[in-house]
């Protein structure tokens, strides 16, 4: 995972015109791709030094797709 965690100003600022982020500004942070709900909040709880268990990307269960 990275090191270097942005401020919430900088993660609003590397925002596209579309709306959306990279998949590579959101690996440089640390974020998996496609990005698991919550992200920016875990970004910002972890910008203000809280203590936070790693982000992982929720894969849906095999029998919710039939």
């Amino acid at each position: 995972m990275a090191d270097y965690v942005p401020s919430p100003d900088e993660v609003t600022a590397a925002q596209s015109s579309g709306g959306g982020w990279t998949k590579k500004q959101l690996a440089e942070w640390g974020i998996p791709w496609p990005p698991p709900q919550g992200w920016r909040k875990h970004l910002e709880r972890k910008w203000r030094g809280e203590d936070v268990a790693p982000l992982l990307r929720q894969e849906p269960d095999q029998d919710a797709l039939f």
